[in-house]
């Protein structure tokens, strides 16, 4: 773990549980503001779809990056 070893378990648990969280909290905000741009534009539901999975991309994109903080490395 690169840098992560001085960590209790405790805040390394918390750190990978809040992944979750962080994953629900990126499409929620996309749904929103999807949702609110197709209310002012009239474009309904597309810019609300589109919104929804550049969410999604970057809740997943946070999630890789944690991953890969706690994975294995091959060479240790």
């Amino acid at each position: 773990m690169s840098g992560d070893e001085d960590l209790g378990p405790w805040k390394s648990a918390l750190m990978v549980a809040s992944v979750g969280i962080e994953l629900a909290v990126a499409i929620g905000i996309g749904y929103l503001v999807g949702d609110w741009l197709d209310e002012k534009l009239d474009t309904r539901p597309w810019l609300m779809y589109l919104f929804l999975t550049l969410g999604s991309a970057a809740g997943f994109k946070g999630f890789w990056r944690t991953a890969r903080r706690y994975w294995p490395r091959e060479d240790e």
